[in-house]
């Protein structure tokens, strides 16, 4: 694996035309017209991964989770990244982890004290690979995964 240095930083104007082409070459175009022409955002936490002056990740989500579930982990409130997206060309340089680090850092920030997400079905295999390597579990009896959010700073340290 390569590691590719970027900055970790909150969506800001100036990166949205960046951030369109990302999601637009992820084959994500309506999640950016949604997200940058129509201003609907119910998640709070946006951040982006910049090389140099352009996007090559994104995560999205929240540190105001209430979603009640059978399991008894991880009760609210709890973080939850509802989105994570590296481009194609920068995969496996560690850009998902900063993305996940930055966004646990901000949740422990906030006093929050896990995060869960619910994995996407394409490519389940690597996804889950790559969230047990942030240091999440499944959830018992629920599609989730989590951690404690000092299981994955713990996690996500070692693999730097």
């Amino acid at each position: 694996m390569r590691i590719m240095t970027v900055e970790v930083t909150e969506l800001a104007e100036e990166h949205e035309s960046s951030l369109r082409a990302l999601l637009v070459a992820e084959g994500m175009g309506l999640h950016a017209g949604t997200l940058l022409d129509h201003r609907h955002r119910p998640y709070e936490r946006l951040y982006v991964a910049l090389a140099g002056s352009v996007v090559v990740g994104f995560v999205e989500g929240t540190f105001t989770d209430r979603e009640i579930f059978g399991s008894g982990e991880f009760p609210p409130p709890r973080a939850r990244i509802v989105q994570l997206v590296v481009a194609v060309h920068s995969r496996r340089t560690g850009i998902g982890s900063a993305l996940v680090g930055r966004f646990a850092i901000d949740a422990e920030a906030a006093r929050l004290d896990s995060l869960v997400l619910y994995p996407e079905p394409d490519h389940a295999d690597v996804r889950r690979a790559f969230f047990h390597h942030c240091g999440m579990r499944p959830v018992l009896g629920t599609p989730l995964l989590g951690a404690r959010l000092d299981i994955i700073r713990t996690a996500l340290v070692s693999r730097s």
